[in-house]
């Protein structure tokens, strides 16, 4: 929601349905070719820079909902592992607020934010993991570097890919559920 919400505010003529921008998103058609092909008036570099501003700032971060299993997924697989977060975004400030107002940053160990500072590759490397461990993304390219790092990949379809561009990134195991 947050996504597709800043997307129309940004580019407020867009008549695109929700679904319609997540199935672009899934595509693998990003905003600047949703610019180009839609709305050529509008600059991506413009679009862009307005993005990176706003994409985390409180107001759209609210609009960020867990799925109906997470809580009860979250718990099972932290009574029993270790639990890091690894992510790429731009302010952990605001990360951590958002992960306290949704209630589960209670579960994990650590939070590692590349916060446009490094790559979560470099972040990767401060996870004490063993090849046992599992590396579960809805990114391919995350799913890339947790098989680089001889770690088993699970991807996720819940996010921007869908099943068909995550099998290129050969995971071990694709799931729907986050109960899987």
């Amino acid at each position: 929601e947050r996504l597709y919400q800043l997307f129309q505010a940004l580019v407020p003529e867009s008549e695109l349905t929700i679904d319609e921008y997540w199935n672009l998103k899934r595509d693998k058609v990003n905003h600047q070719m949703i610019l180009e092909r839609f709305f050529p008036q509008h600059s991506f570099d413009e679009f862009n820079k307005k993005w990176l501003s706003l994409i985390e700032q409180p107001e759209y971060l609210s609009l960020d909902f867990l799925y109906a299993d997470t809580v009860e997924s979250l718990e099972k697989l932290s009574a029993e592992n270790e639990l890091y977060l690894l992510t790429a975004r731009q302010s952990k400030t605001n990360l951590l607020a958002e992960l306290d107002r949704l209630g589960i940053r209670k579960y994990f160990t650590q939070i590692l934010v590349t916060e446009n500072k490094c790559g979560k590759d470099e972040l990767l490397k401060q996870i004490p993991f063993t090849a046992k461990d599992y590396f579960v993304s809805d990114m391919g390219k995350d799913i890339a570097l947790g098989n680089a790092a001889g770690l088993r990949t699970i991807a996720i379809t819940r996010g921007f890919m869908s099943r068909e561009r995550l099998e290129a990134y050969t995971p071990c195991r694709i799931v729907d559920e986050l109960m899987e």
